[in-house]
């Protein structure tokens, strides 16, 4: 596990928190962005975050790149903390200093901690009909066309985006993803893995 917590308790209250506020600055500063991962998953098919998960995940495509500086600009102004992780060497389509992801955290007694609970904005690189990106060292990839049209999924009094191929996106991804899988790894059982 990336992050040794599990969503639940105050951990849960601070994840539905941190993620109505992060996707919230996403829609103010424009950027287009869609939930992942067991974020997407969980919501999708048992219309919570699985309390089971360690983390919070949203994507958005390089092409949004170019509206960051906006959106990072109100995420400190919100007192968040943010942690930018670039590519270190290049494989195409990735190139060095390339931002692979970006880590958000709440700060905790006036600035001086971080909360326990990240969320990862992955950031999605387009090459041919294929977006890529990737996470704990592997590259992973999913046809371009789930990330061309997106509709919104209500949570918990809060509109999120979502790809409009949802069930063919978690599909691609898991299998038979309506199965809950509580050992699942994204190191080795995710189908996108290049």
């Amino acid at each position: 596990m990336a992050y040794d917590i599990t969503l639940e308790g105050k951990n849960l209250k601070e994840a539905h928190s941190l993620l109505q506020q992060v996707c919230g600055i996403a829609e103010q500063a424009g950027v287009t962005y869609w939930l992942e991962g067991g974020t997407l998953l969980g919501i999708r098919r048992e219309n919570r975050l699985l309390p089971w998960d360690n983390d919070l995940d949203i994507s958005m495509m390089s092409d949004q790149l170019g509206k960051l500086d906006t959106f990072l600009s109100l995420a400190r102004g919100a007192g968040l903390r943010i942690r930018i992780r670039t590519f270190e060497a290049g494989n195409p389509p990735f190139t060095p200093g390339d931002i692979r992801m970006v880590k958000i955290r709440k700060r905790r007694f006036f600035g001086l901690l971080k909360g326990k609970v990240t969320l990862d904005i992955f950031v999605k690189y387009r090459q041919d009909d294929l977006a890529y990106w990737m996470i704990a060292g592997k590259t992973k990839s999913v046809p371009y066309n789930y990330y061309q049209k997106f509709r919104t999924v209500e949570f918990r009094g809060h509109s999120y985006s979502i790809p409009v191929d949802t069930e063919g996106y978690l599909t691609y991804r898991y299998g038979d993803w309506e199965t809950p899988k509580k050992d699942w790894d994204t190191t080795t059982d995710d189908r996108a893995l290049s």
